[in-house]
């Protein structure tokens, strides 16, 4: 909310909608949250400030939100709502300036305005206020310590072999790519400051940023660029988005600071490859993936896979300067023990919160949730060529045995929407509204399932924390109940979270398993459903779905695109076998002193770039 902002009128909003009154240029006020949420947790939710809640009206169905002009900078603050008879507003200002300047400490502050008169309820506003807009002022220094939802023995550096999204997190502290992805999923400049395709996008040229260097000293060249992208390329490639460069006819160098890219086919999105985290830039000939050497903000100090890693801040990034001088990040994977490691202080930010503890971090003392909406899903991948799952009729069963709405409702307690089955989430631009939405339906479920011939039979679902962190337990046994009431037994098989994407995931015929938004409806599809991607979860190839994936790569973005993502999400809505029953958002949250934290649709921690974007107030 803009500073000076007035009191707003109350909202005809129903349970679970956006307040229409709620107005602010960040694309993430439409979380959706049940009437049970209250008021004050959505601003603690939206802005992440702990404080708001004095400013809002909790309120049981629906939304009213009351603020007087909350504003974010001491000289501006006329929230007082009541004065002591000694106090005036100059007064009250100049204090709280002097304390958002760091001239008096909060001990001489709360003595001072306490001798002028100040109600009790009054000196803890402006307290809250000028500790919130002497910490919107970044500071330099500290270790800034994330609790990350896992942590195995297989964790890596390696950027072909990445997979949870703790390698992510700690790949971008280290290592840049030709470009980033920016808050609205657009291609922004980071080693390549500039690109431009030909005429028929069977080309693309990137200017090379001058001057980078490597962690060793190393100057960056295109060598080394061409090295990194070749590393995803050829079919010895064991990368997980080889199939992206599938269509990559050369990459060579044009003098000293362009690269070019010639492809085999059209692709309007060849940028967006490039900055997938996968990419990351290493010197050429490096291998030593666990000491990795990059051009990131942080340098690597060390590196113990299943433990800890540990970066310090790199005096000679080319991009701007982290705020932070070290990040640890640590997996917990305990549910229980990540939360309390946060409110002990222990960390000062933590991912993948239950849902069911929402409530409780809004009342504990010094942490607030740090939360957004997402594309990201969580799927039941059954795999078309493993019986008894290569029976149609059988996966048809199970997606009609899904109690999709029930999922959002009792098991994300309304923080997430409805899947259908389709990996384009209700989020993206390509989001086909008019396929039939699927829900429980016994009877369309037993018909199929009778087909099959699995009525009152078994089938094993591999389950684990590491698929979707907290909720993935209990959406399996949701499912496991539905299906029950079918005719089907789930029998649910919990996998420890350490190594399951290594040891289960693609490996079993039916499991569950997490995927994270991407930029593009190309790299979403073609990661996952291409008859060539290394995580094709359900094994699913289909000659026709591979065409028309390889054809949107060549159509500028208009109604022929369009028409062909909604050709494809039928092809997987009908066929694929992937159960894809809701899209959560993310629920992270955070210590009280961490300040600068942005809500981003590509992934929790900021998309994971938090180490290079907050600081601590301590």
């Amino acid at each position: 909310m803009e500073d000076g902002a007035t009191r707003a009128e109350p909202s005809s909003a129903k349970v679970g909608e956006r307040p229409p009154d709620v107005t602010s240029h960040d694309p993430f006020t439409h979380l959706t949250i049940p009437g049970s949420f209250s008021i004050d947790m959505h601003y603690r939710i939206h802005f992440g400030y702990k404080e708001a809640s004095e400013y809002c009206a909790r309120i049981q169905n629906g939304y009213s939100i009351y603020t007087r002009s909350y504003a974010r900078s001491a000289p501006n603050a006329k929230t007082i709502t009541e004065r002591g008879p000694n106090m005036s507003y100059d007064q009250s200002n100049y204090l709280q300036q002097q304390f958002v300047d760091r001239k008096i400490s909060r001990r001489e502050f709360v003595g001072r305005v306490g001798a002028l008169g100040l109600a009790a309820a009054t000196a803890t506003s402006l307290i809250s206020l000028g500790t919130q807009a002497r910490a919107q002022t970044p500071r330099s220094g500290g270790r800034l310590k994330l609790g990350w939802y896992t942590s195995s023995a297989s964790d890596t550096l390696r950027p072909g072999r990445m997979s949870s999204t703790t390698d992510f997190l700690r790949a971008w502290q280290v290592g840049s790519n030709l470009i980033r992805y920016s808050r609205k999923m657009t291609a922004e400049p980071d080693l390549a400051t500039e690109w431009e395709p030909n005429k028929d996008l069977t080309q693309w040229r990137f200017k090379i940023r001058k001057g980078v260097e490597f962690h060793n000293g190393k100057k960056l060249t295109l060598d080394d660029i061409i090295y990194s992208l070749n590393l995803h390329r050829g079919e010895k490639s064991d990368s997980a988005v080889r199939t992206f460069f599938n269509d990559f006819k050369d990459i060579r160098k044009d003098g000293d600071d362009v690269l070019v890219i010639e492809l085999q086919s059209p692709n309007a999105d060849l940028p967006m490859t490039v900055g997938d985290v996968h990419t990351i830039i290493a010197p050429q000939g490096f291998e030593d993936w666990n000491n990795f050497v990059g051009t990131g903000p942080f340098k690597l100090k060390h590196f113990q896979p299943g433990i800890e890693m540990l970066v310090e801040r790199n005096p000679n990034y080319f991009g701007k300067a982290p705020h932070v001088d070290e990040v640890s990040s640590i997996g917990i994977q305990d549910n229980a023990a990540r939360m309390n490691a946060l409110v002990a202080g222990d960390v000062h930010y933590i991912v993948r919160v239950d849902p069911k503890l929402v409530d409780a971090i809004g009342q504990a003392p010094g942490v607030a949730m740090a939360a957004s909406a997402s594309g990201r899903r969580i799927t039941f991948p059954m795999q078309v060529d493993a019986a008894p799952f290569d029976n149609p009729d059988l996966r048809m069963a199970i997606l009609y045995s899904a109690k999709r709405q029930s999922m959002v409702k009792d098991v994300l307690k309304g923080m997430g929407m409805v899947g259908n089955d389709t990996p384009i989430a209700p989020t993206d631009v390509y989001h086909d509204p008019n396929l039939p939405q699927r829900d429980f339906d016994l009877d369309k479920a037993k018909f199929h399932l009778k087909k099959a011939g699995m009525d009152g039979k078994s089938v094993t679902l591999h389950m684990s924390d590491a698929a979707g962190g907290p909720v993935a337990p209990d959406l399996a046994q949701h499912l496991k109940e539905s299906s029950a009431e079918v005719g089907l037994n789930i029998e649910l098989q919990r996998e420890p979270s350490d190594g399951y994407y290594t040891n289960v995931w693609l490996k079993r015929p039916f499991c569950m398993g997490h995927l994270i938004p991407r930029p593009t409806a190309d790299l979403t599809i073609s990661l996952i459903y291409h008859s060539k991607a290394a995580w094709n979860e359900t094994h699913f190839k289909d000659p026709e779905l591979d065409a028309l994936i390889e054809r949107a790569r060549s159509v500028l973005d208009g109604p022929e695109r369009r028409e062909i993502y909604n050709k494809a999400q039928r092809i997987i809505y009908d066929r694929s076998g992937c159960l894809i029953p809701v899209h959560p958002h993310w629920l992270d949250a955070r210590s009280d002193k961490l300040m600068g934290w942005e809500g981003d649709p590509s992934g929790e921690g900021c998309g994971y770039r938090i180490s290079e974007l907050v600081w601590l107030d301590e």
